[in-house]
């Protein structure tokens, strides 16, 4: 089993590369220059994504007239801010819109959140670069932007689910003995209670059977059982329907999961004539930078995100966040996300990664984004959400971080030209991880996009897709596991660019014409829109001695207890390859653990320890390895320079733990190798 986290020297990729374009056999253009789509055995599609985004895609947003201008006091600019946005709040509308509040040029001091929760009001600002608009983020943790009804806590996730349908509504079952992935259309028991236009609630359940075959009731942790999704509940889907025949139905976007009926039976799909939902609509933020204070911290303890959108038909564009944790929230559906630049200075510390783009709704689109930052999901989606959500032309720098599906069972993504150059692109098995996320999502497409690494797996029943795709290919077992490692999933015209330049682009051409594509800022699909191309790598920070390769160097890292209120003492520093920087706990802490996240499954078989002093009495070192954890090393001294040798150990995360010691406990190198060449009957 190779190491996920394998270091790359310094490569060039450049637009040349995309000059020789090969066709994909799942979507390409037949000679009328319509697009073919080619079906699995079952009838299984790439869906059509092209109905994500504002006003489900394709629409420009609009124009909204200033009614407030607010200019920057010089002090605490909360309120004076909020007042605007109440009185444009309470104008009438006007063709959806009751206005804008413009924000001058110049420095806003926010301590605490703005809150847009009344429809058709723009927040916007005089740009997001030098000599724009500034929101400085100052006083106690706090979002700088939420867009939703109610308060500042905003419930983010599923937050349509309550209103799905009421008790006495109209409602029926899918009959079908399979509806595929990507359909418009499907036979239910009784469709009279139905009309054309009705907006309905598809209910996906969740049952013993469909989980067995996932294969996600055999997870453990520590010996106690993990749950991944709980029988009894359920994935809602909601679509409008555009057609009835007899009992056939058909919708409007086409369907992000397939129907079994086999593990869905009983109780079966239900659908439910949908009641309205009363949530924010038409809430536009433009124009601005948010700006908080760089902070060398672990993402539980950062103080400020950036946007929460919690509304739909609502947008983001031309914002820059510096140094904002768990930056977005897209907790709506038809959103945009439109040209958001996020940037840290320092890389997340701790081996619980945070996200920058956390998708919690449907049809959403992030477009021309760009993030900066180390050991973080750049992209994650929340449990049980339904596609379509795009990924287009977005760049994403920082080294141990990755495009990353989060939570059980989310379908229908597309990332469609990205860079991820320093990270990784995974439609996976996260197994035990988190809490348990196990299958992380189906009937995914990776298109045209750069990586550094690719961890594309298919889940029983669903597939998973990279197509026309540039970087390393990596193979698995579920996350935890020694085995069995997980087959690739669907790799079609792999380190060769297809020649349809974005999927999200043709699809919404196809359905709208070339408009639609000049409507959301595309003069056309080709290469030259897609301009991050080129990427030029400097190598990962590397350590060699004479043990080898150092695999602990600069890997996430969690401990027990830290002296002071600075990193100066962080347990980074015992893995940072610097002898004269060291971790340490507070006086009188005698007992204390330092775990390492070796980000995937690496083979070691030798163990090096520098101690800062000499405290420690007692102490044991462990191999977390198929959910549970396995000693490798034990003693009551450590002291300077002690190589420990042990039979050679697939590892996905180490923990050192001083069981004793005379007073604090400081270490200066946590060395972790595999040394060729040695009997592998070696012992502890």
């Amino acid at each position: 089993m190779k190491n996920i986290s394998v270091f790359i020297l310094c490569w060039l990729i450049t637009a040349s590369t995309f000059a020789q374009k090969s066709k994909s056999q799942w979507v390409y253009r037949a000679k009328d220059g319509k697009l073919v789509y080619k079906t699995t055995p079952s009838g299984d599609r790439i869906m059509d994504f092209s109905s994500a985004g504002y006003m489900g895609g394709g629409v420009a947003f609009p124009a909204v007239l200033v009614k407030r201008i607010v200019k920057p006091s010089g002090s605490d600019d909360t309120q004076a801010i909020q007042k605007a946005i109440d009185e444009v709040s309470a104008l009438p509308q006007q063709n959806g819109f009751r206005g804008a509040v413009e924000l001058a040029p110049g420095i806003f001091t926010c301590s605490g959140p703005i809150l847009l929760s009344t429809s058709g009001v723009v927040l916007r600002g005089n740009g997001s670069g030098a000599n724009g608009t500034t929101i400085k983020m100052v006083g106690e943790h706090h979002t700088a932007i939420v867009i939703g009804r109610g308060n500042t806590n905003v419930p983010l996730g599923r937050t349509e689910r309550a209103d799905s349908g009421a008790a006495n509504t109209v409602k029926t079952i899918i009959t079908d003995a399979y509806v595929p992935s990507g359909s418009t259309s499907f036979t239910v028991a009784d469709a009279s209670g139905f009309v054309v236009g009705d907006t309905i609630a598809i209910n996906r359940p969740v049952t013993e059977s469909w989980v067995h075959f996932m294969g996600m009731d055999n997870m453990w942790r520590d010996g106690k059982k993990e749950t991944w999704l709980k029988a009894g509940s359920r994935g809602v889907t909601k679509r409008k329907i555009v057609a009835i025949s007899g009992n056939k139905l058909t919708i409007d976007i086409p369907l992000a999961d397939s129907y079994d009926a086999q593990f869905l039976n009983p109780p079966g799909t239900i659908i439910i004539k949908a009641k309205p939902v009363s949530r924010v609509t038409q809430v536009g933020v433009e124009n601005i930078h948010i700006q908080c204070p760089p902070l060398e911290i672990d993402y539980g303890h950062a103080p400020y995100a950036g946007i929460r959108v919690g509304g739909d038909d609502c947008w983001v564009k031309d914002v820059y966040c510096e140094e904002t944790m768990n930056t977005t929230v897209l907790a709506g559906n038809r959103i945009t996300m439109e040209k958001v630049i996020v940037k840290h200075t320092y890389a997340n510390l701790g081996a619980s990664k945070p996200t920058d783009f956390s998708l919690e709704g449907g049809q959403n689109l992030i477009d021309r984004c760009e993030i900066t930052g180390g050991n973080m999901y750049f992209v994650w989606t929340s449990s049980l959400i339904a596609g379509p959500n795009v990924l287009l032309n977005c760049t994403f720098r920082g080294t141990r971080s990755r495009v990353q599906p989060h939570q059980r069972w989310a379908t229908g993504l597309l990332v469609d030209n990205c860079t991820v150059p320093d990270g990784g692109i995974d439609f996976m098995n996260r197994g035990i991880a988190g809490s348990g996320h196990g299958w992380t999502m189906g009937w995914a497409v990776a298109w045209n996009c750069i990586a550094k690494t690719y961890v594309i797996q298919n889940p029983p029943g669903a597939v998973n897709w990279a197509i026309g795709c540039i970087g390393k290919r990596e193979q698995t077992a579920r996350l935890f596991d020694s085995a069995p490692v997980l087959p690739d999933g669907n790799f079609d015209s792999h380190g060769s660019p297809v020649e349809i330049q974005s999927l999200y682009l043709a699809q919404l051409a196809e359905r709208l014409g070339t408009k639609g594509l000049k409507n959301i800022g595309y003069t056309g699909n080709t290469v030259d829109m897609f301009p991050n191309k080129q990427v030029s790598l400097l190598p990962l920070k590397t350590q060699r001695d004479k043990l080898g390769f150092n695999e602990a160097i600069d890997r996430p890292v969690n401990t027990s207890d830290v002296k002071g209120s600075t990193r100066e003492f962080g347990g980074e520093k015992a893995i940072d390859g610097n002898p004269a920087t060291y971790w340490r706990t507070n006086d009188g802490v005698t007992k204390a653990t330092l775990e390492i996240d070796m980000e995937g499954p690496v083979e070691i078989n030798t163990l090096q320890l520098n101690e800062q002093g000499q405290h420690i009495t007692a102490y044991k070192v462990e191999a977390q390895l198929d959910s549970d954890w396995k000693l490798l090393a034990q003693g009551t001294t450590i002291g300077r320079n002690q190589v420990i040798k042990f039979p050679a150990t697939i590892a996905w995360k180490v923990r050192l733990t001083v069981l004793k010691a005379n007073d604090y406990v400081a270490i200066n190198n946590f060395g972790l190798y595999m040394e060729r060449g040695r009997s592998p009957d070696s012992k502890i």
